[in-house]
């Protein structure tokens, strides 16, 4: 399914002028949208970009590998990084749309996990949400008013970054898809992923290669983040006691899962449930006194 181009006439192309309301913090300096790119390019940026590439194929290459550019998928540049990039056979050209970041907002890209130097293109996993999205920043760039859009621009463009990394809601692999499925309905029960691999008719490795390829993460940890959450969640809406969160969350060991707990999360078990059911206790009291919904 090829993205619907002939709509995307970028009027507003350079945002960094228009001031921010809201003080953004990692406020777009520019974008734009190119259909029928044929010409490579080789050459190091003094910016941070993400180039999503929305119809065609090439080859993106960086710090002596490369790879392969199938759409829908991004390609990023980073300051002071020489990169080579661009379309091939049977792709004659691709199409991109192309965010611009000024080079001071590396930093907090880094933190909000949207860089990551080893990984420096990705697929989508959902191109129907980045096509909405590449519909809606359409719009705003042509805007009879820009200063008043450039806050709704930043909030779209750092939508379309995360949106790129967040996988499908369910994974496409279907034995990977079954296995999900049948670890989130047993999390409190021990795990073989070997044995899980064979009843699919695959190997250890290579179930660990379909899972990461689908799920962005390794299977044991993948696993381990399901249990932390339930645990979470656990904690903060009943009353049981930890160790019967602990086994009923896979941990089975009550030391274990108040260490590990806390590695993952920097709070024991019962620091989290106070911090958070007291945060609850509160909201319901207010709403109570509101005469909300909260009356139980």
């Amino acid at each position: 399914m090829d993205f619907p181009a002939k709509n995307m006439h970028f009027l507003i192309k350079h945002w960094a002028p228009y001031p921010r309301r809201c003080h953004s913090p990692c406020p777009l300096e520019s974008t734009d949208f190119i259909t029928g790119k044929t010409e490579w390019i080789e050459r190091t940026f003094s910016t941070c970009n993400f180039s999503f590439i929305l119809r065609g194929g090439g080859e993106f290459h960086h710090a002596g590998r490369r790879w392969p550019v199938v759409a829908p998928c991004v390609i990023t540049q980073w300051p002071g990084e020489p990169v080579r990039y661009g379309a091939r056979p049977p792709h004659g050209a691709w199409d991109e749309l192309y965010l611009i970041y000024d080079a001071a907002r590396m930093a907090w890209l880094q933190r909000r996990g949207f860089v990551v130097k080893s990984r420096p293109a990705w697929p989508v996993a959902r191109p129907e949400i980045i096509w909405q999205l590449a519909e809606e920043l359409r719009v705003l760039t042509g805007s009879a008013h820009p200063e008043q859009e450039a806050d709704r621009v930043d909030l779209v463009c750092e939508r379309l970054v995360l949106e790129s990394l967040l996988p499908a809601a369910e994974p496409e692999d279907e034995a990977v898809r079954h296995i999900v499925a049948r670890l989130r309905d047993r999390l409190g029960e021990p795990v073989d992923f070997a044995a899980l691999a064979r009843r699919h008719g695959m190997s250890l490795p290579t179930l660990r290669r379909r899972w990461l390829a689908t799920l962005r993460v390794t299977p044991g940890r993948w696993l381990l983040d399901q249990r932390i959450r339930a645990a979470s969640r656990m904690l903060a809406e009943t009353r049981q006691p930890v160790g019967a969160i602990a086994a009923a969350t896979g941990f089975g060991d009550a030391l274990y899962f108040s260490r590990r707990f806390k590695l993952e999360t920097t709070l024991t078990p019962t620091e989290y449930r106070r911090r958070h059911q007291m945060v609850r206790s509160q909201l319901t009291a207010e709403a109570r006194r509101r005469g909300g919904i909260f009356h139980h």
